[in-house]
């Protein structure tokens, strides 16, 4: 699925701009003091959205919208092939128009295919980010309770090493699904 292309995006994002704020910071640039970060925590975002009921039931959704959309993707390809072992039957003006109206019709289904992953590539955009934006509030929460000064997104991108205990996954994947029944 391209959920893991999406936060893989968000998470590079984030370290672009993590990065921005370092450079920023530097002495010849400007002399504002940077804040010191004393407590860091992270969050899988894949996991939140492999775990959570919210999670799973938006890639069941997208599962299913993806087979029906596939399905007449199929029954049409199977008209256009049928149609063209046809034209070895066919001779002169018959043939001309059969083969003007299968290219026709391959154009029709090419454009079809891309209307179709576009809308699934859509549908999967709108579901992340509701579940995106409901995870950050209660990442906010967490923050706050646990006194926390940067929460980064975990991704092997874009975190190579992290201590035992900076992952608060778990228990964000605990709150999504106690306040958002799906």
């Amino acid at each position: 699925m391209r959920l893991a292309a999406v936060f893989q995006s968000i998470s590079l994002a984030l370290a672009v701009s993590v990065g921005a704020v370092s450079f920023s910071a530097m002495p010849a640039t400007a002399n504002a003091a940077v804040p010191a970060v004393k407590k860091l925590a992270m969050v899988d975002m894949q996991k939140v959205l492999n775990d959570t009921k919210a999670g799973r039931a938006a890639r069941k959704k997208l599962e299913s919208q993806g087979k029906s959309k596939a399905a007449k993707f199929e029954k049409k390809r199977n008209k256009l092939e049928a149609d063209f072992s046809k034209l070895q039957t066919l001779k002169g003006p018959t043939l001309a128009a059969a083969q003007e109206q299968l290219q026709k019709d391959q154009l029709e289904l090419q454009n079809f295919y891309s209307t179709m992953q576009q809308g699934l590539m859509e549908d999967e955009a709108k579901l992340t980010e509701k579940i995106y934006k409901n995870t950050a509030a209660i990442v906010k929460a967490i923050s706050t309770e646990k006194g926390l000064d940067l929460v980064l997104v975990r991704d092997p991108m874009t975190v190579i090493y992290a201590k035992d205990g900076l992952d608060i996954t778990t228990e964000v994947v605990k709150r999504y699904d106690a306040k958002h029944s799906k």
